[in-house]
């Protein structure tokens, strides 16, 4: 943003000298090097095809098609890339949330974003194990729009038993990333990517976080934005309910129902929508497993200590696997998700 309103343009950043650029502030002489570099076109038609070759396409902040919530922000993203065909100006929320989630939080996510849809909000999340996975799914179930943020590059999808979801997002909204393309995920770039999420949206939901999850660093970027924060509450002595129960104690509105969110944003007059399709009786039907995506190691692990005539607990998987127990609910959590296990009295059964 600092080259292209010194030199008002990307064609005037490229034509500069090595002298200009460095004068621009906070402009080093790598990043100089790298800007001389790259002014070989080769490297811009190697994009150009890889772009047509997913269907992927580029908005810039001055396009029309670019958020205009992001607009006014200090740290916007000067363009993204992105697959699929969504209005990133059409009333959004985000959910977000511990990829360590209880069936409690995951329950709540695709509730509550299978409501958020139903009343025509558009669901924004990272598409993260847990919670972000269970939200993109709610809004699916529901058949609304959804948008994931990704934090590698568009054409990567992570984690890799997503595949299916990440197709199914593309054809109803769309996946979205300011990373090259070809950019792999890692601890720098889902922090990065977590103001889009929240810069998005009218509202920001934590269903399920710690107090040190990523999802409190979306919760405080989207109060810095100006952005309703609400945290669904849970147990005191649950790790996953933590993050939460300390937003609410700071501040952020607790939130018992989708219903109470969306009139909430109403009545501030932030959004015209229609509520009376927010809550349905209807539970979401379910889907089949896909064959499609295959068995992670830890997952058929897990699935070989399992016992298909009776109920499995975690416990016991844990002991025959040799898995902790928490990594093992990890998995028993993205095995019920992917509908090849389902919970019963309190264990899981094939």
């Amino acid at each position: 943003m600092r080259l292209l309103e010194a030199f008002g343009s990307p064609g005037g950043v490229f034509a500069a000298s090595k002298s200009d650029l460095l004068s621009v502030p906070k402009i080093g002489v790598k990043t100089a090097e790298a800007l001389l570099a790259a002014r070989d076109s080769a490297e811009c038609e190697k994009i150009f095809a890889r772009m047509s070759e997913i269907g992927a396409k580029y908005v810039h902040f001055n396009d029309p098609r670019y958020p205009r919530r992001l607009l006014p922000l200090a740290d916007k993203p000067v363009g993204f890339y992105f697959i699929g065909d969504c209005d990133f100006n059409a009333p959004c929320i985000s959910i977000v949330g511990s990829r360590m989630c209880s069936v409690y939080g995951q329950t709540v996510a695709r509730k509550f974003a299978a409501s958020f849809a139903r009343a025509g909000f558009t669901v924004v999340s990272g598409m993260a194990r847990g919670i972000d996975t269970c939200a993109h799914i709610g809004a699916l179930e529901a058949g609304g729009k959804t948008i994931a943020v990704l934090g590698c590059g568009a054409d990567v999808v992570y984690p890799p038993e997503n595949a299916e979801l990440c197709e199914k997002i593309k054809k109803s909204g769309a996946v979205v990333s300011e990373f090259p393309l070809g950019t792999r995920a890692d601890r720098q770039t889902f922090p990065i990517r977590n103001r889009i999420v929240s810069g998005m949206s009218a509202a920001t939901v934590v269903v399920e976080s710690d107090v040190h999850g990523g999802s409190m660093i979306t919760a405080r970027l989207a109060a810095e934005q100006g952005r309703d924060v609400f945290a669904v509450p849970g147990r005191i002595d649950s790790r996953p309910s933590r993050g939460c129960n300390a937003l609410i104690r700071d501040g952020a509105t607790l939130a018992m129902s989708a219903e109470d969110i969306i009139d909430e944003l109403r009545s501030t007059g932030q959004v015209e929508l229609d509520f009376s399709a927010a809550e349905s009786p209807e539970e979401p039907a379910p889907e089949k497993p896909s064959a499609a995506l295959p068995l992670s190691e830890d997952e058929s692990r897990v699935l070989k200590c399992m016992d298909s005539s009776r109920v499995s607990y975690a416990d016991e998987i844990s002991e025959r696997s040799g898995m902790e127990v928490q990594k093992c609910l990890a998995v028993l959590l993205m095995l019920e998700i992917r509908k090849i296990v389902k919970k019963s009295g309190g264990g899981w059964i094939l």
